[in-house]
């Protein structure tokens, strides 16, 4: 196509776009399309870019409104090179929005990709379009007394084919589609999607392939005032299905197409009058639209917070029935094995027994009642915690001596380490540490269940019926104590036991949450006792947190202030919150 530039008997455009020979009703029904069509093409890529059918359809829309604004140019330009070149672009685009439609609705549809089969069919279909458009068999010539271009049998014929293709593929593959699924949602959202592609894509094809055969591309606008139908279909699922997760679309995008429907009118008002009742209204919509906007941004923000608080209470129900339905079997086999042993003592039976017989009745009986204790203990102190936090008097805050307390709490499992044949270690400081303040009970309770904890969860080289993977070596536990600082001191308590998963680090320091390993290797508890240690250490203003590694140990740490910052005593710091939760529970 070497053709020099010949002019149209009109007057040329100015910027492109403007020019006598385009009567207002072609600005309207191109200019506010393009840019409502880009508007929501950018809005709803910005909101979900890493998401596939928010891509898709930013290209749909970014084809669509370059074809109306190469027509646009079409309209205004009284040159035939011009014309030529933007009628070559329209070509190429034009059945680029056919495919992209056909992309999204397969996509939605199966909430994935489309395989590399199809994309290879579908660019095989548009491959020659790239080969002939430049050529002859796209555009043979230009007729000067019409200002149009001649059509060879590639835009008049092949173009128009692939269109219909891509069109009857769509509608093929969605009504299979409806007729799978049978979720009633999910067949609401395809039918409601596929009518509005089909009504745009047959309405774009009907009126260009109409102009081509008639010559009169007036018909050709007839798609153009579809796009605003399509984009309704799309706010509707947006609204209703949740389609490209964007919350404020809906409200956003009809506030911005009102605005620019109004906005447009001022290129064909033709008296003053009428321009300031359209700069009135379009003031009055613009203030509506903004409360709208915002009044349905604090709806949706109040819904979500609700739904989140929701699922969480969802989830604490659950765990909460878990706990019941574990601590009910904890507590009746117990019960069960002690009601039995005083049975036998009571019916004589046990008097038959020799004394190694009656040992291990007995010892058994005690470890019941041991394993007992511990479940009761475990739910008190979280009843406790809960309910009251640290309602202690004034006297329960004593001076403590962190040395000389792991020294007597690891005297207390002993007999514990010994039979699992744990090396624990209280490992020596070079500093002196200070003297912490806090209530020892409660400080006793937490690290007492940091070492319990340890000592369950690191199986013994020589106890086989521990051993959970392959290890080298002898089971130890590490208590490390150290200053942090000048206003805190650190205990860290290490294991090269079982570990715990990634998966299960975020959990583990809530109500009722055990790691699943854990489990695994003893059904046994409440999943309460490291949620006491947290809220222990919380409530004398420190914190608590876990490293660990899948079957390579883990070490819990325990970070307690010295002092409050700003010098206030950490002693002074636990008698007043003491004192404020009581004044507040009364």
């Amino acid at each position: 196509m070497n053709l020099s530039a010949a002019l149209c008997n009109f007057e040329g455009a100015k910027y492109l776009l403007f020019s006598d020979n385009i009567t207002p009703l072609v600005y309207y029904s191109h200019l506010p399309i393009t840019i409502i069509s880009l508007i929501l093409g950018f809005f709803i890529l910005f909101k979900g870019r890493k998401n596939l059918p928010n891509q898709i359809l930013f290209f749909i829309t970014f084809f669509f409104s370059a074809w109306v604004f190469l027509d646009s140019i079409f309209w205004a330009s009284n040159r035939s090179d011009v014309i030529m070149f933007v009628w070559s672009l329209q070509i190429l685009f034009e059945p680029l929005v056919h495919a992209g439609c056909l992309y999204l609705i397969y996509v939605l549809a199966n909430k994935k990709d489309a395989p590399f089969m199809t994309k290879l069919i579908a660019g095989a279909l548009y491959l020659p379009l790239i080969i002939f458009v430049p050529t002859a068999y796209s555009l043979s010539g230009f007729d000067l007394s019409s200002c149009l271009s001649v059509e060879g049998p590639i835009a008049l014929y092949y173009t128009y084919l692939i269109e219909i293709i891509f069109s009857l593929w769509l509608v093929i593959y969605s009504f299979r589609k409806y007729r799978i699924f049978k979720v009633k949602d999910a067949r609401k959202e395809i039918l409601n999607l596929t009518l509005g592609a089909v009504l745009l894509l047959f309405s774009f094809s009907l009126g260009n392939i109409i102009s081509s055969f008639s010559e009169d591309w007036r018909y050709a606008q007839i798609g153009l005032f579809t796009m605003p139908i399509f984009i309704g279909f799309l706010v509707y699922s947006i609204v209703k299905f949740k389609t490209f997760n964007i919350k404020l679309v809906a409200a956003q995008a009809l506030v911005i197409a009102i605005i620019i429907l109004i906005g447009s009118q001022f290129f064909f008002i033709q008296n003053s009058i009428n321009r300031t009742l359209t700069a009135i209204s379009l003031g009055l919509i613009i203030i509506f639209g903004w409360w709208l906007v915002r009044s349905v941004k604090v709806e949706i923000k109040r819904k979500e917070e609700l739904a989140i608080a929701n699922a969480e209470l969802q989830k604490l129900d659950q765990a909460k029935n878990d706990f019941i339905n574990i601590a009910s079997h904890q507590l009746k086999t117990p019960i069960s094995v002690i009601k039995g042993v005083i049975s036998l003592v009571q019916d004589g039976t046990m008097d038959s027994f020799n004394e190694a017989k009656k040992k291990e009745f007995f010892e058994g009986a005690r470890i019941k009642c041991q394993k007992l204790e511990i479940i009761v203990k475990d739910i008190l102190n979280a009843t406790s915690l809960i309910n009251s936090k640290y309602s202690v008097m004034d006297k329960d805050v004593e001076a403590i001596a962190l040395r000389e307390l792991f020294a007597k709490i690891i005297k207390d499992f002993e007999s514990e380490i010994k039979e699992r044949e744990i090396e624990v270690r209280l490992l020596p400081s070079k500093e002196i540490l200070p003297i912490i303040y806090g209530q020892r009970k409660y400080l006793e309770e937490a690290f007492s269940n940091l070492l319990t904890n340890a000592i369950k969860y690191t199986p013994s080289p020589k106890k086989t019926s521990d051993i959970r993977d392959t290890r080298i070596g002898k089971a130890f536990i590490n208590i490390n104590l150290k200053r942090g600082g000048d206003k805190n001191v650190i205990i860290s308590v290490a294991d090269n036991g079982i570990g715990i998963s990634k998966e299960d680090l975020p959990k583990l320091f809530k109500k009722f949450s055990r790691g699943q390993n854990a489990v695994n290797m003893y059904t046994d508890g409440t999943g309460l006792g490291l949620f006491v240690i947290k809220e222990i250490v919380e409530g004398h203003g420190g914190k608590v947190w876990v490293e660990s590694e899948l079957n390579k140990g883990s070490t819990f740490f325990v970070d307690l202030p010295i002092r409050e910052q700003g010098g206030v005593n950490i002693k002074e710091y636990i008698i007043k919150k003491s004192a404020d939760t009581n004044n507040n529970s009364q």
